[in-house]
């Protein structure tokens, strides 16, 4: 079934709802730069008009002063045309004046929209990042790059300008010959009818090919980012990346050029009708001059006001045509920007117990992810306890890192729930009840910041000079790894930047597990800690591994069973669904799973 055509109520509501919008930018700015605009804006136009009123006014003067007696008076055209070049220049000053607060304000606005883009995709839950269609509306958001808000800001600004330019010249034209006034409010109709006419198409045509441009973004992105440098020359799949990359771009160049190839010819044909109009204008004044009826200064200011008026009325069209451009733009940000958490918590929040006594649990827990229909945990139920030193192990794909997502509140179970001293978790604050968590997981974040604030970013209310931030430094082996860099601590941990250095995926480890190991939570939890490090280095960090949980509970999950069988407890996940639990003896004894993963291995050091 085709869509409906909207109604003119329809449109109307539109149109007030655009304006509002833009409204609802504009108050973020300061008032005083609106007032400064507003003012600048009236004095320019001002000053435009009056220097076109003092042109037909110094004519009239030299035709008068010509046919009298005595001659022409140098002096006073002189003077007339000193008003004129005066009130020339000071429109132009005024024009520079007020784009300069224009720009100023827009910048403002800029700042606050994106600041509003980064708050809210930073508060969305981490089940948004799951959706194609949230990649889509963030992407909507920011199409046209950081200055979209700063033009939105602009183009109202110079629809407001232009339309005022405008009224000012309908009425200056009216008073000096009204006739010409609707033939050149028809020229300025087709121009907007052209430009609006297209704006809707390119829109459309976006949101038809934004998957299409994401996929290039993707391919441009993989040729040109380091994490991928290596596997893309040691497979030179270059040549292929750059041919799916111009494969999406020809269709999507194609797509576009059709509509500016048709939006040319309209635009040519309007400046023709335009331009016919001039004509048409300056020869029925010349006629009324030659006729006697109308005056030369009559013939001279019809000229220069319908020049004025195709060059504003241009402006004005272009600049309610890139708003009305702006009105799809706006109408995606204010969607993107009233997304709301889903995740539930009580109207007022529990405060956390003080004292954890009964640790942090899953219970009979099934979760599944929203494109899947296998759950990715079933009926899955597990604890952490404080200072209890806990395990999971498990096979690639087997939940593990999803378990650990639920446990810290990123997502919440269909079915089940998980407890934090025997409460329901959704009861706390999300973001207090994830700060009695410290995470390392196994694509931890390599920020392009100094070790210092590599290490501290988990934990901002600490200084960066803390002693404690030395000591897990020294418990995880960092210390030896930042003190060997040219600046030491403060040295940039990448090469984006002048005076940084890259460090080995193991030298990265340690500085992530005093990351985890730096703020003073409750629990602990490390995802394959130690898989980029040597044995040794691995031996040395759970050397008396539960005296440095500093009383923490601690779920640590790894491949390398000599790591495990250190552990109080020890949990077998196995297709989303813990299958074996028990100490590292009883495991054993069961003779199961985790006993032949132990076999395994022992195995290989033997032989």
């Amino acid at each position: 079934m085709s869509a409906k055509t909207p109604s003119i109520t329809g449109k109307i509501e539109r149109y007030f709802s655009l304006w509002r919008k833009v409204i609802a930018l504009l108050k973020y700015s300061s008032k005083r730069l609106g007032i400064f605009v507003f003012i600048a804006a009236l004095l320019e136009i001002m000053l435009a008009l009056g220097a076109l009123l003092a042109v037909k006014l110094a004519v009239d003067d030299i035709t008068q002063s010509a046919s009298a007696s005595d001659g022409v008076d140098m002096g006073r055209v002189l003077a007339a045309i000193s008003i004129v070049l005066g009130l020339f220049l000071a429109g132009r000053i005024m024009h520079s004046v007020a784009n300069y607060f224009r720009a100023a304000q827009g910048f403002v606005v800029s700042d606050y929209v994106n600041r509003a883009i980064q708050e809210r995709a930073v508060a969305a839950d981490l089940s948004f990042y799951d959706s194609a269609l949230y990649y889509d509306s963030l992407e909507r958001a920011r199409q046209a790059g950081a200055q979209r808000p700063a033009q939105v800001i602009a183009n109202a600004l110079n629809v407001f300008r232009g339309g005022m330019m405008l009224a000012g010249i309908a009425v200056v034209l009216f008073i000096v010959e009204w006739r010409l006034l609707p033939i050149s409010l028809i020229a300025v109709g087709l121009m907007l009818v052209v430009q609006v006419r297209f704006t809707r198409q390119r829109f459309l045509l976006q949101r038809r090919l934004v998957q299409k441009e994401r996929h290039a973004s993707y391919a441009d992105w993989l040729m040109t980012s380091q994490p991928f440098a290596k596997e893309i020359r040691l497979w030179d799949i270059g040549a292929y990346l750059r041919a799916q990359y111009m494969k999406i771009r020809k269709v999507v160049r194609k797509d576009y050029l059709a509509i500016e190839r048709r939006k040319s010819i309209a635009e040519s044909l309007v400046s023709v009708v335009g331009t016919l109009v001039v004509f048409a204008s300056a020869a029925f004044i010349l006629y009324r001059f030659s006729t006697g009826q109308a005056e030369l200064s009559d013939l001279i200011m019809v000229v220069l006001l319908l020049v004025r008026a195709e060059t504003a009325g241009r402006d004005f069209v272009m600049s309610l045509s890139r708003l009305y451009d702006d009105q799809l733009f706006l109408n995606q940000l204010f969607v993107f920007l009233d997304l709301k958490p889903v995740m539930a918590t009580g109207e007022v929040p529990k405060p956390l117990p003080a004292d954890v006594k009964q640790g942090v649990a899953l219970e009979h827990v099934t979760f599944s992810y929203p494109t899947s229909e296998k759950p990715a945990l079933e009926d899955v139920s597990l604890r952490i306890r404080p200072g209890q030193f806990t395990a999971l192990v498990g096979g690639n794909g087997s939940g593990k890192t999803t378990l650990i997502k639920l446990l810290c509140r990123l997502y919440d179970p269909q079915e089940g729930s998980v407890t934090y001293d025997g409460l329901d978790v959704q009861d706390f604050d999300p973001v207090a009840y994830r700060k009695q968590f410290s995470v390392i997981f196994q694509d931890f974040v390599q920020f392009a910041y100094t070790g210092r604030d590599n290490i501290r970013l988990a934990d901002l209310g600490r200084d960066g000079n803390d002693a404690r931030l030395l000591d897990v430094a020294r418990l995880t082996g960092a210390h030896e790894v930042l003190e060997d860099l040219p600046q030491g601590y403060d040295t940039v941990l990448s090469r984006m930047f002048d005076g940084g250095v890259e460090l080995s995926g193991g030298q990265w480890q340690k500085i992530a597990l005093s990351r985890a190991m730096f703020p003073e939570s409750k629990f602990i939890i490390l995802d394959e800690p130690t898989s980029a490090i040597d044995p040794n280095a691995e031996a040395e960090l759970f050397d008396g591994f539960r005296d440095k949980l500093e009383g923490r509970g601690a779920l640590v999950i790894s491949h390398r069973l000599s790591t495990i069988r250190q552990a109080d407890y020890t949990y077998v996940l196995d297709n989303g669904k813990i299958v074996e639990e028990g100490t590292h003896a009883q495991l054993i004894g069961q003779n199961g799973r985790y006993a032949e993963m132990f076999e395994r291995q022992g195995r290989g050091y033997r032989s």
